[in-house]
């Protein structure tokens, strides 16, 4: 204690001779225990610590953890060849982590990291209150700021990893009984890495065990790789009071390989968005988290919305509704869910950068790539190519279309199958005409529509019919569809409409200029309520009706 005390006498005469105002920034270099440098830092009200060694290990051995205990930003020093690193020295077992944060914090550009000579470390960074045994004892601020820019956490996991919680990178702790409520503003991961971590990568999770609204008012994570995670990369809760105002959770741009199948779990939070992530090459979770090989990603409540999300090559064990799922009140855009091989560089050596054939170039919800921005480094060879429908049916393509966009120079054949009692139309935009199938080379972007058209088909072509005449539906009753004849003397618009018991329009079936001849249409009644309806058409002078019954 004596060593500490003279080393840390010696380290604030060298930082006030080095300038008779105290700076606002001080470099540190890996000479010094870290321990020392925070001690010095909070009471000299310095608000930033620059790292300046390369490549270093900042560390301590002191029996406590490193305390964040006044606004502080700690970065790497701009242009070292490697981020330095944060570990934690002291051999005892009861230190379990390396910071644990209480007031606003910045980290840029450094290494989390597990390592212990003894055993590795259970946590990297937790946010709470300090122990109960600390006098003065440090209370976390409510509304914090936290903030990791261009991190790395890793290797991070506690004895017996397989059967007992703990490997996190980043966890919110919960009060004790009569504790004052950790509470904190906005936390933002943005361009960072977690890889080797025996349980969920970010943990915050208890906010149903105390009496909160919600613990952060904002949680964004965004630009961020995650790799050989044994439980969720993502787990956070909720309050269950549906009538107050959940946080503002953002989940954007995110890799994920080689992890545990079930990524993230947003449990109750209203209006979270989840877009723009690859995920590839799941493996089972841990013993301790079996049941955690169920899905992707679930996320809860109105407003909150899952889209532009690709899946390859995961692992399920546990039967599931979907296995992306938005349930209470969430949705899933299921036009923007692929499951295609995003054509990494080489994941096995951690590198996934997009190579030029990747489909997930352009596709994103903001135009830019899936998955983690920093692997998007190539130029895409490939072009969009959207195709839009109109009316009731699909459109097949060889070479399939597992994305929005072809290689450039592509051929594909495209096929028109209109659903049942509709016709196609014509093709429109950079294909035009009727020709089904049809053949487009994507030598640039292309855009196409496919127009279906519900069907009118005329029976029998060579024999006009004499009169006008409008046949009963069959089947009737019905449930769900029924089919409808007519006959046309003369070529003409005509309209086929559906009335209730009272004579109000509920339906406009056709609107549209026909041939003369014998006509049949098929009629969808999903959207009306059981009952008795009449059908009417008009053609010309023509006019009829009939009565149909609708069954549910």
């Amino acid at each position: 204690m004596k060593f500490v005390k003279i080393l840390l006498a010696v380290m604030l005469a060298t930082f006030c001779l080095s300038s008779v105002a105290i700076s606002s920034k001080i470099e540190v270099d890996t000479q010094y225990d870290f321990k020392l440098a925070l001690d010095y830092v909070f009471a000299a009200r310095v608000d930033t610590i620059v790292l300046i060694t390369s490549g270093g290990i900042y560390t301590t051995t002191d029996t406590m953890h490193l305390q964040i205990k006044r606004p502080l930003v700690i970065m790497a020093k701009p242009g070292l060849a490697q981020k330095p690193i944060f570990r934690h020295g002291d051999l005892d077992s009861s230190v379990i982590e390396i910071f644990r944060i209480h007031d606003d914090v910045t980290f840029d550009g450094v290494i989390f990291d597990g390592y212990n000579a003894k055993r590795p470390m259970k946590y990297g960074v937790r946010v709470g209150h300090g122990p109960a045994t600390q006098i003065p004892r440090v209370y976390a601020r409510i509304g914090m700021n936290i903030t990791f820019k261009n991190c790395e956490f890793r290797d991070f996991f506690p004895p017996d990893w397989e059967n007992t919680s703990g490997g996190n990178a980043f966890y919110f702790l919960a009060p004790a009984s009569g504790e004052p409520i950790i509470k904190a503003g906005t936390v933002k991961i943005e361009n960072c890495t977690f890889r080797n971590l025996g349980d969920e990568a970010i943990r915050i999770a208890e906010t149903e065990k105390y009496a909160v609204t919600r613990v952060v008012d904002t949680l964004i994570v965004r630009n961020c790789t995650f790799k050989n995670i044994f439980a969720e990369c993502i787990r956070f809760y909720a309050d269950t009071d549906t009538s107050t105002e959940d946080a503002y959770v953002l989940m954007e741009h995110l890799t994920v390989d080689s992890s545990g199948t079930r990524m993230a779990y947003i449990k109750n939070n209203q209006n979270t968005i989840f877009r723009d992530i690859i995920v590839t090459n799941s493996h089972l979770p841990k013993t301790y988290r079996a049941e955690r090989a169920d899905y992707v990603v679930q996320i809860q409540q109105r407003g909150s919305i899952i889209s532009h999300v690709d899946t390859l090559n995961l692992i399920f064990t546990t039967p599931y509704s979907s296995r992306i799922s938005a349930t209470k009140g969430g949705k899933v855009e299921e036009a923007t869910i692929y499951a295609f091989d995003p054509v990494y560089e080489s994941p096995h050596q951690n590198n996934y950068t997009l190579l030029p054939a990747s489909p997930a170039y352009g596709i994103a919800h903001d135009g830019e790539a899936l998955g983690d921005l920093r692997w998007a480094t190539n130029t895409s060879i490939r072009v969009p190519f959207v195709l839009t429908i109109v009316g009731n049916g699909k459109v097949t393509a060889e070479p399939p279309l597992i994305a929005p966009n072809y290689e450039k120079g592509t051929s594909v054949i495209l096929t028109a199958v209109p659903d049942s009692g509709w016709e196609f139309l014509e093709w429109s935009g950079d294909l035009t005409g009727s020709t089904n199938p049809a053949t487009i080379t994507v030598d640039a972007a292309k855009n196409i529509t496919a127009a279906f058209k519900q069907g009118t088909g005329i029976v029998d072509k060579t024999e006009l019919p004499t009169e006008y005449s409008l046949g009963q539906n069959y089947p009737n009753p019905f449930n769900p569809s029924t089919t409808i004849t007519f006959s046309l003397k003369q070529n003409g618009l005509t309209t086929l409409e559906v009335y209730n018991v009272i004579g109000q329009k509920v339906k406009t079936i056709l609107n549209q200029n026909l041939k003369a001849g014998k006509h049949q249409i098929i009629f969808d009644a999903f959207d009306l309520s059981a009952g008795i309806y009449f059908y009417q058409i008009r053609s010309g002078n023509f006019k009829a009706v009939r009565k149909f019954v609708v069954m549910k």
